[in-house]
């Protein structure tokens, strides 16, 4: 392995597009929430809160899951 200069960051590997929307979506809900109920955090927020924020947080999870399988299906067939 060579040796890298300081502060230079090291090429990543490409990331996957259903990684990426997962985590735009994430960020949007995120911050969607937060305006919505005047906090800097989903912990600040209520308890009914945060388990509307948690449950956001899984139907993004739920929809990546169906088309990274879906994307799959396509690729198997």
């Amino acid at each position: 392995m060579t040796e890298r200069e300081p502060g230079k960051l090291e090429p990543s590997e490409p990331v996957h597009p259903l990684v990426a929307k997962r985590h735009r979506l994430s960020s949007e809900w995120f911050y969607e929430f937060c305006a919505k109920y005047g906090v800097d955090y989903p912990d600040e927020a209520t308890p009914e809160q945060e388990a509307e924020y948690q449950a956001g947080l899984d139907s993004i999870y739920a929809r990546i899951r169906e088309e990274a399988a879906a994307e799959k299906a396509q690729q198997d067939d």
